[in-house]
């Protein structure tokens, strides 16, 4: 229901995910973060969001904070930054 989405975007307001990957001196990632590592992040957190709702138009190759859209039913939709940090 467009209502529980609702909620769901406010206690979401304030979530951010961090994701760590290898990178090269220039900052651009060895590999890539995709919608998958984005929802296994927002899993470690407790939040159970689908792959397929994270509406990231191509994966993430660079370091640094990423807005990503969220879907979370049909008529709402929330970004959410996502950090790239380097793997340590």
């Amino acid at each position: 229901m467009v209502s529980d989405a609702q909620d769901l975007a406010k206690l979401m307001a304030n979530v951010s995910v961090a994701v760590s990957q290898e990178a090269g001196e220039n900052d651009v990632l060895f590999g890539s973060v995709t919608a998958k590592d984005i929802a296994e992040a927002f899993e470690k957190q407790g939040y159970h969001v689908d792959r397929r709702n994270v509406q990231l138009p191509e994966p993430i190759m660079q370091l640094g904070e990423h807005k990503v859209p969220v879907g979370l039913h049909r008529e709402v939709t929330i970004e959410i930054p996502v950090v790239v940090t380097r793997e340590k």
